[in-house]
């Protein structure tokens, strides 16, 4: 618990010589958000996890019988066919052989259906959840960061008080009208 790294004083409020601030950032794809955690002043980690974007998923049955883009094909293959291929082997998405046995159903399934864009990568993306990076927003949102931490060592200017979300197309856009 963040809370309990705050001492309070004899009021009951937290001694702010004992605060110690918490800069969070991250990035998926082209959004990003940044913020500053100050123990007991601000929201915690745990308080604002709803604001997150929660994952997409996909229907069952969109997997199983009308699938339309890459992603079904390889959701089909490892979330149906490798449990009713191998029940008794778990798939891991570290193995090259796993990873080529349900590249390979998913291609199979891809071009049953008329789907294209099944990649090997594709593939280790979708299984392992990864989402592409964009330097672009890293950078962004590492600035922030920075900047706020900047602002926390020397007081030249008041702190983010809440969670900043950014999009690259909104960035992009502002940018676009400075010019």
């Amino acid at each position: 618990m963040i809370n309990n790294l705050v001492e309070m004083d004899e009021d009951g409020d937290p001694d702010p010589s004992t605060i110690i601030p918490f800069i969070d950032g991250g990035t998926e794809g082209f959004s990003g958000q940044a913020r500053l955690i100050l123990p007991r002043i601000t929201s915690c980690f745990e308080c604002s996890l709803d604001a997150f974007t929660p994952s997409a998923a996909v229907p069952l049955c969109t997997i199983a019988e009308t699938p339309r883009i890459p992603e079904h094909c390889i959701a089909y293959a490892f979330v149906l066919q490798w449990p009713k291929e191998f029940p008794d082997k778990k798939l891991d998405a570290d193995s090259p052989s796993d990873m080529k046995w349900v590249y390979e159903c998913a291609l199979q399934r891809a071009e049953k259906f008329g789907i294209e864009g099944v990649t090997y990568m594709l593939t280790l993306g979708v299984v392992k959840n990864i989402i592409p990076a964009v330097a672009s927003t890293n950078a962004i949102v590492s600035a922030v960061c920075v900047n706020e931490a900047m602002k926390v060592l020397s007081f030249c200017s008041q702190s983010l008080n809440t969670c900043k979300y950014f999009s690259m197309l909104y960035v992009l856009l502002l940018v676009w009208s400075l010019n």
